[in-house]
């Protein structure tokens, strides 16, 4: 192991979307940086294993229901089939196009990159491991290590019938049968994914809805629409044992009325969610508060110790990409002798990409009635508009929750065609604290998806909406 004899104002350890984006506004700001990251290749699980080849499959999904629907929009084909194989290499050509992006952009901004594990051996000094053994000096350390996979008491996961997130990318052949564990994002995603590919799955959560932190409302559309598609939903239902018996995975679970079924599928892919990478990076030696795991940070991404900071999903907030980018430039910004406005929580997007797709920004109708708010809500069909019938996609709403007396926008709750991309106008009126007075006189473009928001807006203002 060497010395780093440089001296670096940031030090971080973990490229992901917090990492990497806190790493290149840093470099931006005039800081000295240099980004750890323990894996070959820099962009963290998000990039590898999460949110891009989730996307990249589900992608894929949409075009072979597209295809397999063909005859309802003129276009025959003779003969249709999926080769993951094909499906694999395309999303590995997506992941590699954009490590390479993020190298390009480390070398651009003038950011040293060590690659090896780092840990915290003192304020200041970064220990890191593997073949290119080092100890880093900076004045300003961010932690950035992201998160694993829950996995249950237990269970072993041998990437053969019982998988994580991360091994259910190295299938070879698309199974007969998924059992899914858990109905957060990820295994409503990976539902939709492989019930488009010909799967039968069956998705088993605790609670009692899906999506249980989006709107009730929501929650019991996509529910409706899913078991319409064949998905088995089973809620209040939790898992007891899990075994693999002549080839197959045995799952034993138990209903909220005490019944037991045996579940019996090909494979087994366990979301029940994602832990922090806190262990064996320091935090102990230095005394670093944390709690269940997650590092405990002020507004300014600070912990208890001066100079330590933390992002993403090894802090307690969302666990969300764009959640760690956003930390991680509040946390540079202060350390550059900025002082930027601190995360509105509130205002995180939240997006779920299973078909139809689900996204969300601000207060839940129940949230908003818990805080004291008079609500009024407002619920719009795109049944109800031309664009969505154009595309055959008319399943879903939008749904305004406002503040009664101004209508000022509380929150906005989508489930319908791109609605993940419609969503960020929902973040901008929150954000501006407009009201459904506001949104109903701004002008959207004709046909398109987005007259929805509009039309809920109209709803709430004047009692009724201009195409329903």
């Amino acid at each position: 192991m060497h010395t780093d004899s440089s001296l670096y104002d940031v030090g971080i350890i973990g490229s992901g979307p917090g990492g990497y984006i806190a790493a290149i506004k840093a470099s931006q700001l005039g800081l000295k940086v240099a980004l750890i990251e323990k894996y070959s290749k820099l962009g963290g699980s998000c990039l590898h294993w999460c949110c891009i080849p989730t996307k990249a499959l589900l992608f894929n999904a949409e075009l072979y229901e597209r295809a397999l629907n063909g005859r309802e929009f003129g276009i025959l084909y003779n003969d249709i089939n999926l080769d993951l194989r094909l499906v694999k290499a395309r999303k590995d050509k997506v992941i590699k196009k954009l490590a390479t992006g993020i190298e390009f952009l480390m070398k651009k901004n003038k950011v040293t990159v060590i690659k090896g594990k780092g840990a915290l051996i003192d304020r200041g000094k970064i220990q890191v491991e593997g073949d290119n053994a080092a100890e880093v000096h900076a004045k300003n350390i961010i932690v950035a290590t992201g998160s694993n996979a829950v996995l249950l008491p237990g269970l072993e996961v041998d990437g053969q019938y019982v998988f994580t997130n991360r091994e259910m990318f190295e299938l070879d052949s698309v199974p007969k049968s998924l059992l899914i564990v858990g109905a957060g994002a990820v295994g409503i995603e990976f539902a939709s994914i492989f019930s488009r590919f010909g799967t039968n799955v069956t998705v088993i959560e605790m609670m009692p809805r899906i999506l249980p932190s989006e709107d009730v409302e929501v929650s019991e559309e996509l529910r409706r629409i899913l078991t319409r598609r064949r998905i088995k939903l089973l809620t209040e239902t939790r898992l007891e044992n899990i075994f693999v018996r002549d080839g197959n995975v045995h799952a034993e679970t138990v209903n909220a009325n005490g019944e037991v079924l045996t579940i019996i599928a090909e494979k087994a892919l366990i979301a029940v969610g994602r832990r922090p990478v806190s262990d064996d990076i320091g935090l102990e030696r230095l005394h670093v508060a944390t709690s269940k795991g997650c590092i405990l940070v002020d507004n300014t991404m600070e912990s208890n110790i001066p100079g330590i900071f933390a992002i993403g999903d090894v802090i307690p907030t969302q666990q969300l990409a764009h959640v760690a980018s956003r930390e991680g430039i509040v946390a540079v910004c202060h350390i550059a002798g900025q002082k930027p406005e601190p995360l509105n929580y509130d205002m995180v997007p939240n997006c779920t990409y299973c078909k139809p797709e689900v996204a969300s920004v601000g207060l839940t109708e129940r949230a908003a009635r818990e805080r004291g708010y008079d609500v009024i809500t407002s619920k719009f069909p795109f049944a109800a508009i031309g664009k969505p019938a154009i595309l055959g996609e008319t399943e879903g709403f939008v749904k305004l929750v406002c503040e009664k007396q101004y209508k000022q926008i509380l929150g906005v709750h989508m489930i319908g065609p791109h609605v993940t991309e419609m969503i960020s106008e929902g973040s901008a009126l929150i954000g501006l604290e407009a009201t459904a007075g506001d949104l109903s006189d701004l002008i959207h473009p004709h046909p398109t998806v987005s007259e929805g928001i509009m039309e809920a807006a109209h709803m709430i203002y004047s009692g009724a909406a201009l195409n329903f």
